[in-house]
C-alpha cells in the first residue's frame, strides 16, 4: 500500500465529526414511479442525496456508480436510503426517471429518484441545501449530502471521490450506530 492510499484509510477512520448542519426544509416532489415524496421520508432513516441529470456526460456516471455502490453496500439495512434529484426535469419525465432506476439496478424503494417543477428545484438547491443552483442542468454540483434520521444535514461529500466515498461509508455506519441504539 503506498502513502496515499494508507493516508486515506486514515482519513477514513477519524472521520466522526458530523455537524448538525441544518435542518433540510419542507419539500413536496414525485418519484419514479409518480409518488409524493416529501421530507418526511426522511425520518428514521440514513439519506445519502444527490442531484443530477440523466444525459449528463459529465460527473453523473461517476456520481451515479458511486450511489450504486453505496446502494449495493447497504442492501441488507433498510435504514439507508438514497435520493437523487433530476436538475433537468424538462428531459428527466417520470418514464425516463424509472428507466434511468432500473438501469442503475434499483430493485426496492431504497433509491428514489425525484422531480418537480425547475423553480422548486432550485430553491431546494440553493436555499436547502446551499448548493448552486445556476446554470442547470450543467452547473449542477457533484456532491453528495448525508442527512441523519432527524432529517438534519450533516455533512457534504464529493460524489467523484474515491477518498470521499470511504469517509462517507464511515459516516453512514456511525449514524446507523446512533439510529439503533
Amino acid at each position: 500500500m503506498g502513502i496515499g492510499a494508507s493516508w486515506v484509510i486514515k482519513k477514513a477512520r477519524a472521520s466522526h465529526e458530523l455537524p448538525l448542519i441544518k435542518p433540510v426544509p419542507e419539500f413536496l416532489f414525485i418519484n419514479q414511479h409518480g409518488e409524493f415524496f416529501s421530507q418526511n421520508h426522511l425520518k428514521d432513516k440514513v439519506t445519502v442525496l444527490d442531484f443530477f441529470f440523466t444525459t449528463c456526460a459529465g460527473p453523473c456516471p461517476i456520481m451515479a456508480y458511486n450511489m450504486k455502490e453505496l446502494y449495493h453496500d447497504f442492501s441488507k439495512i433498510p435504514e439507508v436510503q438514497f435520493i437523487s434529484i433530476t436538475v433537468d426535469p424538462e428531459i428527466d419525465t417520470q418514464n425516463k426517471l424509472k428507466q434511468y432506476a432500473d438501469l442503475q439496478g434499483v430493485y426496492d424503494n431504497r433509491w428514489q429518484f425525484l422531480s418537480s417543477n425547475i423553480e422548486s428545484i432550485k430553491n431546494l438547491k440553493k436555499d436547502g441545501f446551499m448548493l448552486y443552483a445556476d446554470q442547470l442542468p450543467q452547473g449542477h454540483a457533484i456532491k453528495f449530502i448525508l442527512i441523519d434520521q432527524n432529517g438534519f444535514i450533516r455533512k457534504y461529500f464529493d460524489g467523484t471521490d474515491d477518498a470521499s466515498q470511504l469517509v462517507l461509508r464511515k459516516d453512514i455506519t456511525h449514524l446507523i450506530k446512533i439510529l439503533k441504539s
